[in-house]
């Protein structure tokens, strides 16, 4: 019960304004804390029997901990804490499952470590104290319990192929559209590329990158040839990774035959049946999609391009590698009524979701 004002002098009394401080800080401290160390985890929980040897990259040491605990992390390093909830439980499941088929297939990450904090070397992993700093005091405790929430309700589900845990590749966005694992890794019968509506919120449905010609050339290792250097721009535009929206233009203004010159310079030259670039060829030598993508820090290797004497624009769809679930796409089904079964059963073909503990 909040007690009722008293005026003491024209002011609150020492002891109600006591009692209001203490009404508070139960309120806005005490309950949150109380929530936070029963629910936000789980020292008390029942082990899963599988420990991750964690490469925490932030503090250059490998810690170990349990596997559900090491989710926490993932799902905080990976997906928004803000998208709903049916997403937030298919990439908790989709996380413990990448996590192991990694322990079951021994990836190496250069340590004693089975995995690694660093995305670029398997999944993201956030320490409870960095998701303090990222979300702010307050806003950690809503966060962190809704990942919780969503780990704790699929404790234990694992995606399965021939039973065993599959390679549950993910992505940020797909641009419509996955791909079949063999055009990007290695081909796996369980990962076909299927359509992704419901993606447009995504920041990277649509994107512009613009490379200059140094860059190009330095990231590449090639040379420009002699007779080809006079087309282009003495002041080439430097490699940025600033993105904008989606907005194509042509090379117009240029005279016919030194536009026709440039376009060879840069030329895609294959792509497969989703619109993503197979091979492309820049000054006459040719790479994968996946080469350039990686080479020249483009968002995926969905694109169309223009080429200018400063460099080339690469008219980017999605975000990310394109094979699995995409983050964006699950969120949009979610939005749209999916359970995170139907969302796993979407993106990850034929496979079952079975409780491993």
């Amino acid at each position: 019960m909040v007690p009722h004002l008293r005026r003491n002098r024209g002011g609150l009394s020492l002891s109600t304004l006591v009692v209001y401080v203490v009404v508070f800080s139960l309120i806005f401290i005490g309950i949150p804390t109380f929530i936070v160390s029963h629910r936000l985890w789980p020292t008390r929980r029942e082990s899963s029997k599988f420990s991750i040897r964690l490469l925490r990259e932030d503090l250059g040491q490998v810690v170990e901990m349990d596997l559900e605990e090491y989710l926490v992390g993932v799902v905080a390093g990976e997906m928004p804490a803000d998208f709903h909830m049916e997403a937030l439980k298919a990439q908790a499941v989709a996380a413990r499952t990448y996590a192991l088929y990694r322990l079951a297939n021994q990836s190496a990450t250069g340590s004693d470590a089975d995995l690694s904090s660093d995305f670029r070397s398997g999944q993201a992993w956030v320490s409870p104290e960095a998701q303090r700093e990222r979300w702010g005091w307050y806003s950690y405790f809503q966060k962190r319990w809704r990942i919780v929430s969503a780990i704790e309700t699929t404790r234990g589900e694992v995606l399965t192929y021939g039973g065993k845990p599959i390679f549950a590749a993910y992505h940020s966005t797909s641009g419509g559209a996955t791909q079949d694992a063999g055009a990007y890794f290695n081909d796996v019968s369980y990962l076909r590329g299927v359509l992704s509506p419901g993606e447009e919120s995504s920041p990277y449905y649509q994107t512009t990158k613009k490379v200059a010609w140094q860059a190009i050339i330095e990231n590449l290792r090639l040379e420009i040839p002699s007779e080809l250097a006079e087309l282009l721009d003495d002041d080439a535009v430097n490699l940025t990774e600033d993105f904008v929206l989606y907005e194509p233009k042509t090379l117009g203004e240029l005279p016919g035959q030194e536009a026709a010159e440039l376009i060879h310079l840069a030329r895609i030259t294959e792509t497969y049946p989703t619109g993503r670039v197979k091979a492309m060829e820049i000054l006459g030598v040719s790479f994968s999609g996946r080469e350039i993508r990686e080479k020249l820090g483009l968002r995926s290797n969905w694109f169309t391009i223009q080429v200018d004497g400063a460099g080339v624009v690469f008219h980017i769809r999605g975000n990310g590698h394109g094979v699995g679930m995409s983050q964006y796409g699950a969120h949009g089904m979610a939005l749209a009524g999916a359970a995170y079964g139907d969302i796993l059963h979407h993106y990850y073909t034929d496979i079952e979701i079975d409780h491993w503990y």
